[in-house]
């Protein structure tokens, strides 16, 4: 920020930032709670290894495998396969049998039974269930059978990877029969807009979304957090936190990239509860291991930060500050419908034993029965609040984006009642797209900033409308090259031109991109 205000030639006053920083999410909380109020970064590196070594010293056993030429080694991943029931002779077959094929890697949508000969579709075959044991009620519950079909482990400095063995299948057994951590949550889990049927079918609470031996090992790691100083163990928990929802649960998948001979790795997808047919079960202890530089460097960033930060769990539709005593807002609210964020954040807060307070959750949610009536009305409670707080001269910025009208109206209709006018706008450039912005159709790229200042001006009817045709064929004109033509980028612009005119947004996004792809063809 020096560097930029150098090269611009501004001469800003600085000085210590005093923060006031409101976060409705308890995981939210804490990790704003730990990054602005850092540990000692030398113990907290001593915390953390001695922590891990504590859970190796009692837990390692679970990940121990032999190599293919029968070395002892530890498990790096390892895969788990749904079973299939084929729809010619009712064979099983474990998903990855039936699909995976290496070198190139591809993982098939059909398949030719190994019983029969009849040519198969994975989608069209019945999953089959297994019967298992709760382990946090004892009662019996039914889900989709999953069985261990391949290991990739490490002996000494070399990696490894081969089937799974009756050894491997073995150890999985003997490692469920041993008991849960006190700590490990019993809490089910609040279905909502994310539940499906068929791949969340016996997931109905938070310890069924882990395999028996990661939700052991998790429980472990948590317990002995308690067992380090008292003054580290927010930053303990949130490093665990950090590896455990993407990388500790079956949301962990494989996928097939071109080019590559084996599948490849990733974590869960961001956004969403979804766990796919060849669901990874991961090391922790080696992931969080990996984990503890990251937060070390981090905590070098921030430790020398100058001011005060309070930060309060709690909703921004009531904040408790006194009338015109803020300076700058900053704001990021959830995009409508784009993610049901206490739905994602449940797998975390659940080991933290404190839920998200959905109540002023400011989103679109046909479960918790929200549609963008209430999104507008909450939301409008929001900006009320920030114009209520904010000094006369003071400025706040929001980032947003969506793909609907109705939710752009939601925000249009906030600024209005607020009183704020928007003097000024911008693309935010990101460098990586979250998953859903980047699969789903009418998806967008590069979020709108907006920079408003209490203007109380009102939105003006429009006496005069230009043509939609016109409006995307000026954008694509203007446009400075190939990135900012793209569709995504140009509905960005359009949004942020409305929003500052103080005018609708009256297209959608996938509306849009239609009309820029038939203007751009025209010109070709």
């Amino acid at each position: 920020m020096q560097k930029a205000a150098e090269q611009l030639g501004l001469e800003p006053r600085w000085g210590a930032r005093n923060a006031v920083i409101y976060e409705l999410s308890p995981v939210g909380a804490l990790l704003t709670q730990v990054m602005t109020h850092p540990p000692d970064v030398n113990e907290f590196r001593k915390a953390a290894s001695r922590l891990l070594e504590q859970t190796e010293d009692r837990v390692a056993w679970m990940y121990s495998a032999e190599s293919p030429d029968g070395q002892e080694g530890s498990i790096r991943h390892a895969i788990w396969s749904e079973v299939l029931r084929t729809t010619c002779c009712g064979k099983h077959v474990t998903f990855y049998e039936a699909a995976v094929r290496l070198d190139p890697a591809a993982i098939d949508e059909s398949f030719v039974c190994p019983r029969c000969g009849t040519p198969n579709r994975t989608s069209a075959c019945p999953r089959v269930a297994s019967r298992r044991r709760d382990a946090a009620t004892g009662k019996s519950t039914h889900g989709r059978k999953r069985v261990l079909v391949h290991v990739y482990g490490r002996t000494g400095g070399k990696t490894w990877s081969r089937p799974a063995t009756s050894r491997d299948k073995k150890l999985a057994q003997e490692v469920a029969a041993t008991p849960l951590p006190d700590c490990v949550p019993s809490s089910e889990m609040f279905w909502g807009d994310l539940h499906r049927s068929g791949y969340h079918k016996g997931i109905s609470r938070v310890v069924d979304l882990y395999t028996e031996r990661n939700v052991r090992v998790f429980g472990l790691l948590w317990s002995l957090v308690e067992k380090q100083p008292a003054d580290l163990r927010n930053a303990l928990r949130l490093l665990l936190l950090s590896y455990n929802a993407a990388h500790s649960t079956l949301m962990t998948r494989v996928v097939a990239k071109k080019g590559q001979k084996d599948l490849v790795l990733t974590g869960a997808q961001s956004g969403v509860l979804y766990v796919s047919a060849l669901p990874v079960e991961k090391n922790i202890i080696e992931g969080v291991r990996r984990k503890i530089k990251t937060f070390s460097d981090s905590f070098e960033i921030t430790r020398e930060l100058k001011g005060q930060v309070t930060v309060r769990c709690a909703s921004s539709t009531s904040l408790a500050l006194p009338d015109s005593s803020v300076d700058y807002v900053f704001t990021d609210p959830p995009f409508g419908d784009f993610i049901p964020y206490a739905e994602v954040n449940q797998v975390n807060e659940a080991w933290l034993g404190e839920f998200t307070d959905r109540t002023n959750e400011v989103v679109i949610s046909p479960a918790q029965e929200k549609s963008a009536l209430e999104y507008g009305t909450l939301m409008a409670r929001v900006f009320a609040e920030i114009a209520r707080v904010l000094r006369p001269d003071g400025t706040a910025t929001v980032v947003f984006h969506a793909s609907k009208t109705d939710t752009w109206d939601a925000l249009g209709t906030a600024f209005e009642r607020a009183g704020f006018g928007v003097t000024a706008t911008s693309v935010l450039d990101k460098v990586q797209v979250s998953f859903k912005q980047a699969v789903h159709q009418g998806g967008t790229r590069g979020d709108a900033i907006f920079l408003l200042r209490q203007q109380h001006t009102v939105r003006e009817p429009l006496t005069k409308t230009e043509p939609m045709d016109d409006i995307v064929a000026e954008l694509v004109e203007t446009a400075a090259d190939a990135e900012e033509r793209s569709p995504q980028r140009l509905y960005s612009r359009y949004v942020t031109q409305r929003l500052h005119q103080g005018q609708p947004v009256t297209v959608g996004a996938s509306e849009f991109y239609t009309m820029v792809n038939q203007v751009t063809e025209g010109q070709q």
